[in-house]
């Protein structure tokens, strides 16, 4: 049988997505965790293969037999898995999501949509990021969990996701205080009650902003504010109960999870922040990695990987998963609502992921 390893860092998005890549596959693997040291932070130039940026003591052993397939997610990853291929005299296929530096080094790259990446042979373009929302099971353990200190508060509940601050979105004070009146606005109107949650990402300002407006509210307004490896958070619970959601633009695992549990969604308004270092910066790598909407010519993949190599990584449009959604009619800008009503927005792209991968078992 295969043997599969799947490599995860703590970065819950990109994790959730690489374990389930792996369970769809119907076969065993091992999930090996890595934990980076401080040079993983600052280094983003790839040399090539190393464990360099690794912390050997809190991380998972590797050693031989060495897998024939390694699925795993994030550039930091990169140095890791190609030494592992190494190690392997080169017989371990690499399977890696988003927007790897030297694509050539990998049998096969799965890219969601807000990543432009080009057109090559070992790259899939995703038409969603693979995010699922937790199970019908967790969904109901979490509501019972929850059901005597969430019953005080009236449906219909309006949930509202906040999640922080990636380029190009800020999540500033005012922001927040749109936010916040309109959300407070529509849940007096319907009667209804207001359920927030916070996030890893959300900044201290908008905390502070967020306290001030809940604090002024009724008490059929509940906030919680995220706390790491916290046993008592709601989240699942909120997603178990949530009449409606209206989302931060930048948390696009959030956007993804609800939209397939088929609820209504609300884009937050938001602020977009474009400093012009980050245009220059980013007006650099469109030129460098070329045109993205045709195959490219091999002097054209040479520069496109050397400036990925050196840093200059694939344009991120992190916007284009909620202009999208908003688009195709699976979300709209708050205060409008779009989407839900039991259609969930489609999982299509899992089959012919497993069918590529498993290809490069067959091989």
């Amino acid at each position: 049988m295969a043997r599969v390893w799947v490599l995860t860092s703590g970065k819950t998005g990109d994790d959730k997505q690489s374990l389930r890549l792996a369970t769809a596959l119907g076969i065993p693997f091992e999930e090996i965790k890595i934990v980076f040291n401080d040079r993983a932070r600052a280094w983003r130039v790839m040399f090539g293969p190393s464990l360099t940026s690794v912390d050997p003591e809190r991380s998972s052993e590797l050693h031989a037999p060495w897998p024939d397939v390694i699925i795993s997610s994030g550039w930091r990853q990169v140095p890791v898995v190609r030494w592992i291929k190494q190690q392997s005299g080169g017989k371990t296929r690499l399977v890696q999501m988003n927007r790897p530096p030297g694509p050539k080094h990998f049998d096969l790259i799965l890219s969601p949509p807000q990543y432009g990446v080009p057109i090559r042979a070992n790259i899939v373009r995703l038409d969603w990021p693979l995010h699922l929302p937790p199970s019908a099971d967790a969904l109901d353990q979490a509501g019972s969990l929850w059901k005597g200190r969430l019953d005080r508060y009236p449906h219909p509940w309006t949930v509202l996701l906040i999640g922080g601050e990636s380029y190009p979105f800020d999540l500033d004070r005012r922001a927040v205080a749109v936010l916040l009146e309109g959300a407070l606005d529509r849940t007096r109107a319907l009667g209804g009650s207001l359920l927030i949650s916070t996030s890893r990402r959300t900044p201290q300002r908008a905390l502070e902003a967020i306290r001030e407006a809940v604090g002024s509210a009724d008490d059929r307004t509940l906030l919680y504010e995220w706390q790491p490896n916290s046993p008592d958070n709601p989240y699942t619970a909120f997603l178990a109960g949530g009449d409606e959601f209206v989302i931060t633009p930048d948390s696009i695992s959030m956007l993804v999870e609800v939209a397939r549990l088929g609820r209504p969604i609300a884009i937050a308004p938001h602020t977009q922040n474009r400093s012009l270092s980050k245009r220059l910066r980013t007006g650099m790598k469109r030129w460098l990695h070329g045109r993205l909407d045709r195959p490219q010519s091999a002097t054209a993949e040479f520069i496109s990987d050397l400036a990925s190599l050196l840093g200059l990584k694939y344009v991120r449009h992190l916007e284009s998963v909620s202009k999208q959604m908003v688009e195709l009619g699976w979300a709209a800008d708050f205060p409008e609502f779009s989407g839900g009503h039991g259609n969930p927005l489609p999982d299509s792209d899992l089959d012919r992921l497993v069918a590529r991968i498993d290809l490069l078992l067959g091989d």
